[in-house]
């Protein structure tokens, strides 16, 4: 009798342990970054590069629409922000257009793109500090980039500032430059440098301003971090500069 109840023990115990196991959670792999199930980068991806050619083609309106048509399949593709705004830049719609950039620059921390044309978008209605600042932003990002190294000469130059910083932006601009007009522009400049007094002077024969970029794809930055949530600026009159 002692026997049976030892092996009833032992059978009773084994399953007991079997039965603590199966009851044992799970180890269960986690996503530091969870993917949104709502977001379709293909599809937003897709109409950008529709909405591209149809900026390039003037068709203004219906490239709005395929940029909005991006953003809904995904509000977060930087690329659609920044051109759409172009399309409001083009309309002279700066509020709209300084909206939109400055949430492709939140969404895209280390392309230039959209900080160099939220400095043109505040240059175009005269807030030059803001425009400086914004322009700066995007040079840090690109140093050794003519077109970047332009826009903040011209708006240095056209305030009248003739220190030590806009020669040197004038000398690296006639330097990097392969635009003939630029780098003819920047070595007259430097030539006038001395006698700079007055905004009118300084203004004198500058190339025309290079309109604003359109982005197919975010550049290839190997340190880009994915999944931002960008802070939406005040919507009561100009974003504020960051």
């Amino acid at each position: 009798m002692h026997t049976h109840t030892v092996a009833f023990a032992l059978v009773l115990a084994a399953a007991c342990a079997a039965g603590c196991r199966s009851q044992a959670p799970r180890s269960v792999e986690y996503q530091t970054l969870a993917q949104d199930p709502n977001r379709d980068t293909e599809t937003a991806r897709r109409e950008n590069g529709r909405a591209l050619a149809l900026i390039e083609q003037g068709q203004l309106e219906e490239a709005e629409k395929a940029l909005k048509a991006a953003l809904a399949a995904d509000l977060f593709f930087g690329p659609a922000h920044n051109n759409l705004a172009v399309v409001y830049q083009k309309r002279e719609q700066y509020y709209l257009a300084a909206w939109e950039f400055q949430y492709a620059a939140k969404l895209m921390p280390y392309s230039p793109e959209p900080r160099a044309n939220l400095g043109m978008v505040y240059e175009a209605v005269g807030r030059t500090a803001e425009a400086e600042s914004w322009f700066d932003k995007a040079l840090t990002l690109q140093p050794d980039n003519p077109q970047l190294i332009g826009n903040l000469a011209r708006l240095r130059v056209r305030a009248g500032r003739s220190d030590a910083k806009t020669y040197q932006l004038l000398e690296n601009l006639a330097l990097k430059d392969t635009r003939p007009d630029w780098a003819r522009w920047a070595r007259d400049r430097l030539a006038l440098m001395p006698r700079l007094e007055t905004p009118a002077q300084a203004e004198s024969g500058a190339p025309p301003g290079v309109g604003p970029s359109a982005l197919s794809d975010p550049s290839p930055y190997p340190q880009r971090p994915s999944g931002h949530s960008p802070t939406v600026p005040r919507q009561s009159g100009m974003p504020d500069c960051q």
